[in-house]
């Protein structure tokens, strides 16, 4: 038993030791907690910036990034100058529908040209002949010829833009019409009516009468006060025939004025020379098939 009490009194002194030891050891530092902690960030962002990789330095992202633009601008490019182009044969009334909704009904042998999928950046189309116009309200809307343009909001409106002559039927909402050779412009509203002048500028004229104006889209001919000479073109496209000698009568001696309401189905071209003969003395003969010549009677 005292042997055994010698252990154990030795086992707690060398404890008591190590404890003591323990409390009073302490291991030197060169640098202290946040002198370290400093030291390994240093260490991490030294080490990060070296492993920093450029992408943009690759061929090949190079490469990716250059073909990506031009694919882009090829894009834009397509949207911006694809075309369409709408023409009208003789004796052909079309009708058109805008991205937009907007309609455009065609005379004929008439041509629309517009871009369209660029129209939701700009509504803006050309047009040779004669066309009536039903424009969606939204952004401005153009319509260019080669002697004048057209803009407006959202209205209905009849355009004849033929050769020499460019005349504007305002039916409803407002319209502004600009000359394309001295920039004279004029702003229309509804039954007014703007013609441009052998000079500069427009003659504009008040209270007409749209229906009769507009009798084409009807498949009706109005020859009031207009040129034989045009009378004789429009017989020409309404029933695809060639008529001679029309440039012979464009004075004011042949100044049509017709009166009688005639539907162009229910007649052919040789009932509108016979018509025209007989009112302004003059004679037509039969060249071929659809070709014809007009000239005074003798």
């Amino acid at each position: 038993m005292k042997n055994g009490s010698n252990h154990t009194n030795q086992s707690n002194d060398i404890l008591a030791e190590l404890d003591r030891l323990d409390t009073h050891l302490e291991i030197p530092y060169a640098k202290n907690r946040e002198e370290v902690w400093k030291a390994m960030e240093a260490r991490l962002e030294t080490g990060a910036s070296k492993k920093t990789i450029s992408l943009f330095r690759r061929p090949a992202v190079r490469l990716a990034i250059a073909a990506s633009v031009l694919l882009l601008l090829g894009l834009i490019g397509v949207m911006r100058f694809y075309t369409v182009d709408v023409t009208s044969s003789p004796g052909q009334l079309l009708v058109v529908e805008l991205p937009d909704g907007s309609a455009v009904q065609m005379s004929a042998v008439s041509s629309l040209t517009y871009h369209p999928y660029w129209w939701r950046f700009s509504r803006e189309l050309s047009l040779d002949g004669e066309a009536f116009f039903e424009v969606e309200k939204g952004s401005r809307f153009s319509v260019k010829s080669e002697k004048a343009t057209t803009s407006v909001l959202g209205t209905r409106f009849n355009i004849y833009a033929r050769d020499e002559s460019y005349r504007v039927v305002c039916q409803t909402g407002k319209v502004k019409v600009v000359g394309q050779a001295d920039g004279s412009e004029v702003i229309l509203t509804a039954n007014q009516k703007a013609e441009l002048k052998a000079g500069d500028g427009f003659d504009v004229q008040q209270n007409i009468n749209v229906q009769a104006e507009t009798a084409w889209i009807n498949d009706e001919f109005n020859f009031r006060d207009r040129p034989l000479k045009e009378v004789l073109e429009e017989v020409e496209r309404q029933y695809g025939v060639s008529i001679q000698g029309k440039n012979l009568l464009n004075d004011g001696n042949y100044q049509a004025s017709i009166s009688s309401r005639m539907v162009r189905s229910e007649l052919d071209a040789e009932d509108i020379l016979e018509m025209i003969c007989t009112l302004y003395k003059l004679q037509y003969e039969k060249l071929g098939p659809n070709e014809y010549r007009i000239s005074p009677k003798k």
